[in-house]
């Protein structure tokens, strides 16, 4: 546990070892805060390569409540040192800290994730021959360490960009079988690969089996919209999450919240079946949450609502509503 922004007392939790040389979670005592909810704190070695029912959680929480997840590099590292993509395992440049058993959370019910803070640590640009839009560019594997200096990662001696922190890969174990954290993306989560998922976005997931499993990985030191060459500024660092419960809401697909905009996620094979379904639920947002008559949500929706990519690893569509100055 390191680079906390905080004063902390610490007490070891038990019983959350996968194997006997992996760190186990810690519980997190923040002083000074007027709120009550328990903090958790979850290491990079407590990870797995998928979403399923059938892996044990590291760690059981009761919401509210917040869990620091850190991350990892190592594959990147790795890349760096000369070893191949298929030498390392594709499945290992995506995996998630976690999973984390949400107490009380049960299929029918929404996980709400509120993003508190990222922080990153270091940062890799690695141009793979056949991956992305530029796959065809180059002909061999071609990866840099990106510095990072302050609020600045620093692309050569005259480009820098500014660090704005992300999370790639969130998600939630499906009702049974296993869903990968690469491709593709599926409406409890995966590899969205949405910059609204900085700090002070939350997202909220539909909960197919009992207790969530909540697993978090795939930081982005800064990532184009729609992640446009399939890979961003790959990051290792560590993620502050607040966890809650909304029982009852039953959602399709994720749904977002950033600043004062709601955001419908539509997860589809095609573009234009996910087009299509990001808008029946914004009109579903619009007139039953919202509860405008369907004339108005229709044309509050042609004079507001945008649509855009998510990430690369589904057709992802996002249906992104302006809140409602009534």
């Amino acid at each position: 546990m390191e680079n906390f922004p905080f004063n902390i007392t610490v007490r070891r939790l038990t019983a959350y070892w996968t194997f006997p040389e992996r760190r186990s979670c810690y519980q997190v005592s923040r002083k000074g805060r007027s709120d009550m909810d328990e903090k958790y704190f979850v290491p990079k070695e407590q990870h797995a390569f998928v979403l399923d029912p059938d892996i044990s959680p590291v760690l059981e929480v009761t919401p509210p409540c917040t869990v620091t997840f850190e991350t990892g590099d190592m594959s990147y590292a790795r890349l760096a040192q000369g070893e191949t993509v298929e030498d390392i395992g594709f499945q290992n440049f995506n995996v998630v800290t976690g999973p984390v058993f949400v107490r009380g959370a049960e299929p029918g019910d929404a996980l709400c994730v509120e993003v508190l803070e990222i922080t990153v640590r270091s940062a890799w640009s690695a141009w793979v021959p056949g991956l992305g839009r530029w796959g065809n560019k180059t002909d061999r594997l071609q990866i840099r360490q990106i510095p990072l200096q302050g609020e600045w990662a620093i692309i050569n001696e005259r480009i820098k960009v500014p660090i704005v922190p992300m999370i790639g890969c969130i998600g939630l174990a499906p009702a049974s079988g296993s869903s990968s954290t690469v491709k593709p993306a599926y409406p409890w989560g995966g590899n969205l690969d949405l910059r609204e998922l900085g700090s002070g976005g939350t997202i909220y997931l539909p909960v197919q089996a009992p207790g969530a499993l909540l697993s978090i990985g795939d930081l982005h030191a800064a990532m184009g919209t729609a992640e446009p060459t399939a890979v961003s500024l790959e990051a290792a660092g560590q993620v502050a999450v607040r966890i809650t419960v909304e029982k009852g809401r039953s959602l399709k697909f994720p749904r977002a919240r950033t600043g004062n905009e709601t955001i419908c996620v539509a997860v589809a094979e095609s573009f234009a079946d996910a087009r299509q379904l990001a808008m029946d639920q914004a009109y579903d947002f619009l007139t039953e949450e919202i509860g405008l008559s369907p004339f108005d949500a229709y044309a509050y929706a042609s004079a507001r609502v945008s649509l855009r990519f998510g990430g690369p690893a589904s057709a992802i569509v996002l249906a992104i509503i302006p809140d409602i100055d009534m």
